[in-house]
C-alpha cells in the first residue's frame, strides 16, 4: 500500500522515530492505528451510554405520566436516585 503523507504529517513521524519514542515509521503508524481504533471503541461505547440514559429518562417520564406521579420540589437527580434504589 502506498500512502501520501502531507509534511506535517512527515515531520510528525520522523520527529517520534528520532526521539527514540518508536524504532520504525511502521511501528509509529501500527500505534496510530492502535489508538485510532480505541478511541472509535470508546466513541461507540459512550453512544451507547448516552442511548441508555436517554432511554432510561424517557421511560422515567412515561411511568410519571402514566401513573399521575406530581414532579412539584422533585430534581430529576432524585428520580433518578430512586429508580436506582428499586
Amino acid at each position: 500500500m502506498n500512502i501520501n503523507l502531507t509534511p506535517e504529517q512527515e515531520r510528525i513521524i520522523n520527529e517520534e522515530v528520532r526521539s527514540g519514542h518508536f524504532r520504525s515509521v511502521e511501528e509509529v503508524i501500527a500505534k496510530a492505528l492502535v489508538v485510532l481504533r480505541e478511541r472509535d471503541g470508546a466513541s461507540l461505547a459512550a453512544g451507547r451510554s448516552v442511548d441508555d440514559r436517554s432511554r432510561a429518562v424517557r421511560e422515567m417520564m412515561n411511568f410519571v405520566e402514566k401513573n399521575r406521579i406530581p414532579l412539584r420540589d422533585v430534581s430529576v437527580k432524585q428520580l433518578i436516585r430512586e429508580g436506582h434504589r428499586l
